[in-house]
């Protein structure tokens, strides 16, 4: 269902439990409002374990919420089928994931041409332009694990802008990374965000990282709590 909401992403009442081991549940997601404009790069701050990757999940259309709006784009994603919810985030959104998730049996290229087939459109040469773009001509052919971790990281990247996407969704993005190759990373991902007009929200636990951000907020203070709204 296409809405005509103003803000890129917006949540409204978001809410996720998970069983608990003693037979009841956990109320892991309490989002009431929370907004982000359409190129917008926000960076949100929460302990490890606190339910970030759950709402980043929620928001990509990975988990289902138990109650609550999600509308990405014009379309609620709450209200999609699964299909539906796997067209919209193949075409809309890019992914970084915390261990990058890069498929072992597949080149650094092939792992980019892989993520642009979800959208029909597997583009040899922009998968080139893009692992030539995070320093990665030479490495084409590898495979990930005769890269170092700085060098996946940047596949990793590489792999979540192959469609254009109109947000990307970046969890702990630095955390295998030593301090000299997270500054390099954040910058690259914020450089390429900006090229190709994305929005971006980035979740982690270091202070480090979300201070290179102009727009910050707390995940505590968003969960259980009222809304914010990320700015271009």
């Amino acid at each position: 269902m296409k809405s005509t909401n103003m803000s890129f992403l917006e949540v409204k009442c978001l809410r996720k439990r998970f069983p608990s081991p003693d037979g009841g549940d956990t109320l892991v997601v309490d989002v009431e409002s929370f907004s982000l404009k359409s190129g917008a790069h926000c960076a949100m701050k929460g302990e490890s374990g606190s339910g970030k990757t759950t709402f980043l999940h929620l928001v990509a259309g990975i988990l289902a919420p138990d109650e609550g709006e999600i509308i990405l784009d014009g379309f609620e994603v709450s209200q999609l089928s699964e299909s539906s919810r796997d067209r919209l985030r193949a075409h809309t959104i890019g992914y970084v994931f915390q261990s990058f998730n890069l498929l072992q049996g597949f080149t650094c290229q092939e792992n980019v041409l892989l993520a642009m087939s979800f959208s029909g459109q597997a583009d040899r040469m922009r998968a080139k332009k893009l692992l030539e773009r995070v320093g990665l001509s030479q490495r084409m052919d590898y495979y990930p694990r005769q890269l170092s971790v700085g060098q996946q990281q940047r596949v990793a990247l590489a792999r979540a802008l192959a469609n254009r996407p109109k947000l990307v969704l970046a969890d702990e993005p630095t955390g295998s990374l030593d301090p000299k190759n997270a500054r390099k990373a954040l910058q690259l991902l914020e450089e390429l965000c900006l090229e190709n007009n994305s929005a971006l929200l980035l979740v982690s636990h270091e202070e480090k990282v979300i201070e290179s951000f102009e727009n910050q907020c707390k995940w505590e203070a968003i969960n259980q709590a009222p809304g914010f709204t990320a700015e271009e």
